[in-house]
């Protein structure tokens, strides 16, 4: 059975620690090593228990890059990230902020996503009539999953 939070938070954190810190941190890099650690034996489990290959078969790796080409396309990461951060956004904000996106391409990504279940639309009685975006709770938990993935890259990055 996988762990529940508090053990995650541990295995990941290091012994010692809690998720409000500690006096004597570990260096990072070990924290981002036992976090990869634990979200590896969760894919394992997850994977046996939906019978769902998770790598190193051929027909697995096709699907893989399938999922990540759909879900991971050009201003799909962007959308997510921003919607994620400012929890709802209008098709206006995200155009400004993702400047150069044309509206028409926007509007395709943004259709893909909520397609995908990972964003909601809502339509805003106004003159003129605004839309607004959220992420589904498909959608959060995608941005959250991927929270640690943005962190390592930031810290590696530096």
């Amino acid at each position: 059975m996988y762990p529940d939070e508090e053990q995650v938070t541990r295995k990941a954190l290091g012994p010692g620690s809690s998720s409000a810190g500690s006096v004597e941190e570990e260096p990072l890099e070990d924290k981002f090593v036992g976090f990869g650690e634990v979200a590896s034996a969760f894919v394992r489990e997850v994977s046996a228990v939906g019978a769902v290959s998770y790598r190193g078969e051929p027909s697995s790796v096709r699907v893989n890059l399938d999922v990540t080409k759909k879900v991971f396309s050009k201003w799909s990461v962007e959308i997510i990230m921003l919607t994620y951060s400012m929890k709802s956004v209008g098709f206006g904000d995200l155009k400004r902020l993702l400047n150069p996106i044309s509206p028409r391409v926007l509007s395709k990504k943004l259709k893909d996503l909520e397609e995908l279940g990972f964003l909601e639309r809502e339509v805003l009685e106004s003159r003129p009539p605004k839309v607004r975006y959220a992420l589904s709770e498909r959608g959060e938990v995608l941005a959250r999953l991927g929270e640690p993935v943005i962190l390592y890259l930031r810290k590696s990055l530096r």
